[in-house]
């Protein structure tokens, strides 16, 4: 068995230390590498705990109570990054907080930690606050389109933006091979092959395609309509990001790309899949 990590504390106040403590043991048990008390000159405060996990960076603040002004400067603090930061506060589960505070802290993409018994439960997630992303409301979207994105947006609401970037790239590509069988199928379009002759589709070939199968297949679609051209302008752009997702997850690049251009990829995805669930 392996024995849980101990923290030392110079600033805790006594009646916090198990609090902290427990704090420290849930993001260990998380991966992440924890240091009590490291004091930077860029932070706003000294944060009670310390995380380091690949390239994402965690803050956790252990207080009597939610101090809310102190939770918005570790928010502005971690929105100025360029990596994954987030931030928790960890209270007592006996420590008073309300709805409205809990709702606040959603919003502000703040995590919290209740400690009861030794034990620390993540009852609101943290967010990967130096991540600038935004989805449209999901309640302006047809029922189809709905059902398609439904996994795309609790990713979100966990705070899962790789994942979310994920299965929308795989909502696309789904939604991609649908609409081309049932063109190819109804005699409405026509793909060229290499050759310059009209390449014979089917079904179960279309299943099997790839991403850059589908995009190539799509640039090559005689008498393009409006949806085709834009679904197949999507594919072509989204790829490099989402092969290097699938194929480079851990890469420091990888990162740094998916951070600059998830939120503009996404609302392509989103624009392509509402063009094909207009289509006729």
């Amino acid at each position: 068995m392996v024995a849980a990590p101990a923290f030392e504390f110079r600033t805790v106040p006594e009646e916090l230390l198990g609090i902290a403590a427990a704090a420290g043991r849930w993001l260990a048990s998380r991966g992440f590498s924890v240091t009590p008390e490291q004091g930077e000159t860029a932070y706003p405060f000294t944060p009670t705990l310390y995380g380091a996990r690949k390239q994402t960076s965690a803050i956790v603040e252990v207080d009597d109570k939610v101090y809310l002004d102190n939770m918005r400067e570790w928010v502005a603090f971690a929105r100025s990054r360029t990596s994954d930061t987030r931030v928790w506060c960890a209270i007592g589960e006996d420590a008073s907080h309300s709805a409205r505070t809990d709702a606040r802290l959603k919003r502000l993409g703040v995590g919290l930690l209740l400690i009861s018994e030794g034990k620390a439960d993540e009852v609101i997630a943290a967010r990967d606050l130096a991540v600038n992303l935004e989805l449209p409301s999901i309640d302006g979207l047809s029922p189809q389109l709905q059902g398609i994105l439904g996994p795309v947006y609790e990713h979100f609401d966990r705070s899962e933006w790789r994942e979310c970037f994920e299965e929308a790239c795989h909502a696309l590509e789904d939604a991609a091979r649908n609409h081309l069988w049932e063109g190819v199928d109804a005699g409405r379009i026509v793909v060229l092959a290499k050759n310059g002759r009209p390449e014979s589709l089917t079904k179960a070939k279309i299943e099997t395609m790839t991403m850059g199968a589908l995009s190539l297949r799509f640039e090559r679609i005689v008498k393009q309509s409006r949806a085709d051209r834009i679904v197949g302008d999507a594919l072509k752009e989204i790829r490099p990001y989402r092969n290097r997702v699938v194929h480079h997850k851990t890469k420091s690049s990888t990162e740094e790309a998916l951070r600059r251009e998830v939120g503009s990829k996404l609302w392509l995805i989103f624009g392509a899949l509402k063009e094909i669930d207009a289509a006729p």
